[in-house]
């Protein structure tokens, strides 16, 4: 974790990236650490990646899944955006008001953007087409 006493992470607790101040390490396992929200104070225990995770593009690519409208992602699934050239990590599902499924994702560049997921293209066809 280094010398700080701080990092900046994505609190589920009130939904924000935030910066959390380190409390603790979890005892008897590795990269895990007790953070208290700046914002709403809740504590939540996070994992932090090694530098050897973090170090070279190459390796976090093989990770990445290429986002697709028509795909179905996971919460936590590392996704990179071609349109953008923007990797991201996906932080949340949503059900939007007209039913369709979107994610919620923090890019590296961008932030946090919703994108559409599961996007079925016969619903559009049928739709489309005059009864």
């Amino acid at each position: 974790m280094g010398k700080s006493k701080f990092a900046e992470q994505f609190c589920n607790y009130c939904g924000k990236n935030t910066r959390m101040a380190v409390v603790g390490e979890m005892e008897g396992v590795k990269n895990k650490f007790w953070c208290r929200c700046s914002k709403c104070h809740h504590l939540s225990l996070i994992e932090v990646e090694s530098q050897e995770q973090n170090s070279g593009s190459q390796k976090i690519k093989g990770d990445l899944k290429t986002y697709n409208p028509e795909t179905i992602f996971s919460i936590g699934d590392k996704i990179f955006h071609s349109e953008w050239e923007d990797t991201g990590k996906v932080l949340k599902k949503i059900i939007t008001s007209d039913g369709n499924h979107a994610i919620l994702v923090v890019f590296e560049k961008l932030g946090e953007r919703r994108l559409l997921e599961n996007l079925q293209h016969t619903e559009i066809e049928k739709e489309m087409i005059p009864s």
